[in-house]
């Protein structure tokens, strides 16, 4: 599935999910507590997170973690989920990964969505932990800070995309 495809699709489910459900505050689940980075091997390396309660396996949010990149082509390497949108060829309805490219925020986000692409990961999640088990290849470069939670927005200020993301 190319980038405009998967940018389409998101779009259209975040318009939907603003129209019907207002602004909410972040999900309990949405609250980092403590990430790592962690090389397995030469050639992967596994990205954690510990939240501040139970992350669930599937809901309504359109979110998840992030892991900011040093430098690159990528801002960030991300474990999304927003079920009933099918921008993933892994795992469309459920926990999937992305390199993203963020732009200044806009109208109401941190940040706006300028691209994305599919990155295949495994991710285990259990309790308050999620595990991000990835190829190095699959990175765009080294990771410069512990990891954010955030929850995709509609914005009408993110020209590129009309997305952007709240940092939780």
């Amino acid at each position: 599935m190319n980038v405009k495809t998967m940018l389409a699709a998101l779009l259209v489910a975040i318009f939907t999910a603003s129209v019907v459900t207002p602004a909410m505050a972040a999900e309990s689940w949405q609250h980092v507590v403590s990430s790592s980075v962690n090389p397995t091997s030469g050639q992967t390396s596994t990205l954690s997170v510990k939240a501040a309660n139970n992350i669930p396996l599937h809901t309504s949010v359109l979110g998840g973690f992030a892991w900011v990149y040093a430098s690159g082509p990528n801002t960030v390497f991300v474990a999304v989920t927003h079920t009933g949108v099918k921008d993933s060829i892994q795992n469309p309805n459920g926990w999937h990964a992305h390199n993203v490219q963020l732009g200044a925020g806009g109208l109401n986000s941190d940040a706006c969505i300028v691209g994305l692409s599919d990155a295949n990961a495994g991710i285990a999640i259990q309790g308050n932990s999620i595990n991000v088990n990835v190829r190095n290849s699959e990175l765009t470069g080294t990771f410069s800070s512990s990891a954010a939670a955030f929850t995709i927005v509609g914005d009408a200020g993110c020209t590129a995309t009309g997305l952007g993301v709240v940092l939780s």
